[in-house]
């Protein structure tokens, strides 16, 4: 049995992550969310990122270990100690205290990885495509907001 909530919010990663039209299923008795937690990762990084306000130390950290990155290999790459590195994710829920031009480092630097990654998807996707179907036969317009979906994710 599931049922769709219009609202879920999901708290996983420190914050809360507003996520809409979510399938929640039942299994022996328990309720949870049928969320694919590699899409909403990737989402949330990329929501992180545009979003227009300075993150708090659970969004640094986040975005740090969805990078794979140590506190010294993230330091090198936004010229600071990793010891600040600690600092700014130990505020948590608050304002991680990067100036200005740490979290735009930062952030250049993760939307950078992030199209590196989904550009050798892509590659690798296309790669292994072994025929394409005629366009004659396609009888469906493209779809893009069925392939680009971003609005399933807000962040609180």
């Amino acid at each position: 049995m599931s049922k769709i909530l219009e609202n879920y919010i999901f708290s996983g990663f420190g914050f809360d992550i507003l996520l809409k039209n979510v399938v929640i299923k039942e299994a022996h008795g328990e309720e949870y969310p049928d969320i694919n937690m590699n899409e909403l990762k990737l989402m949330t990084a990329k929501a992180l990122l545009i979003r227009p306000v300075k993150m708090t130390g659970y969004q640094i950290k986040f975005l740090r270990t969805f990078l794979k990155l140590s506190f010294d290999s993230l330091a090198e790459k936004i010229d600071t100690a990793a010891s600040t590195i600690r600092s700014w994710e130990k505020k948590g829920k608050d304002v991680s205290g990067l100036s200005i031009e740490h979290e735009k480092a930062f952030r250049i630097y993760a939307i950078h990885s992030i199209l590196e990654l989904e550009r050798n998807k892509i590659d690798k996707d296309l790669i292994l495509t072994k025929e394409f179907s005629d366009p004659k036969k396609e009888s469906l317009p493209l779809d893009i907001a069925a392939n680009i979906d971003y609005s399933f994710v807000s962040l609180g």
